[in-house]
């Protein structure tokens, strides 16, 4: 698709519609500029088109003869330069899985580590099976050959990674594995941070704290589960994504 802008009878162009999303995400063209491409019949105020956001996501439409542009250049809007630097690209799906995981982690190693530890590895071969009662047993057996400081430890090791990662999010919109991987966490429709409540609390904290009332492994195993089915659909948003309104960008280019 090809988009001619327009400003006090002057026009620039053509641009690509993900160019023009990425000037209105920027700004660097207004709302009150006019636009035209191929099936309409007439120039619109781009605020017209967007319905007053700053994304563009037309309908299709059908291929008629284009009408006469503008005669002029606008110095204003034909000087404009779309940094390919700065054009939104979406976090492929291996990069966001291996983030995921380096998440994860690092919040349920320590956890695993504890439970090897401490297990009571013969209390386990005289199960019979794996009900609640000796789910039980084996819970209270560990806590007795724990130490009552592993438990403060865990604790503190857990809180101390939320804070870490709350304040990350928060600040660049990228926790600990999606640093490394070079992803970021942006709204879904102006591609801006979105701050801590959206990004980490909706995101984040909201899966871990329930994981803590239905049981640590399944909750999260289920959701990462669900996480990568998503990967796979349509737009690549995750379960978080979906509630919180974000997408993840690639911004390693």
């Amino acid at each position: 698709m090809q988009i001619y802008l327009a400003r006090n009878n002057q026009q620039a162009g053509p641009y690509t519609l993900e160019q023009l999303n990425q000037m209105l995400a920027s700004q660097q063209v207004l709302l009150t500029d006019l636009a035209w491409h191929e099936g309409m019949s007439e120039w619109k105020a781009l605020g017209e088109l967007t319905q007053g956001k700053l994304v563009y996501q037309p309908q299709s439409f059908s291929q008629t003869p284009p009408i006469s542009p503008v005669s002029q250049q606008n110095d204003v809007i034909s000087h404009i330069q779309v940094n390919s630097k700065n054009i939104v690209t979406p976090a492929s799906t291996g990069k966001r899985i291996s983030a995921k995981l380096v998440d994860l982690l690092l919040f349920v190693l320590p956890q695993i580590l504890v439970t090897l530890i401490f297990l009571p590895k013969d209390l386990i071969q005289q199960a019979n099976s794996f009900g609640v009662d000796e789910q039980l047993k084996i819970a209270e057996a560990m806590s007795n050959n724990m130490p009552s400081w592993v438990p403060i430890v865990l604790l503190a090791y857990t809180l101390g990674l939320l804070f870490l990662q709350n304040m990350l999010i928060s600040k660049s919109g990228q926790s600990i594995g999606k640093k490394i991987f070079k992803l970021q966490i942006v709204d879904a429709t102006s591609h801006k941070l979105v701050g801590q409540f959206r990004a980490f609390f909706i995101r984040s904290f909201l899966f871990v704290a329930l994981s803590q009332f239905v049981s640590l492994f399944p909750l999260i195993g289920i959701v990462f589960i669900v996480d990568i089915v998503m990967f796979f659909s349509k737009g690549n948003n995750s379960l978080h994504d979906r509630l919180a309104k974000t997408k993840v960008i690639d911004i390693s280019k």
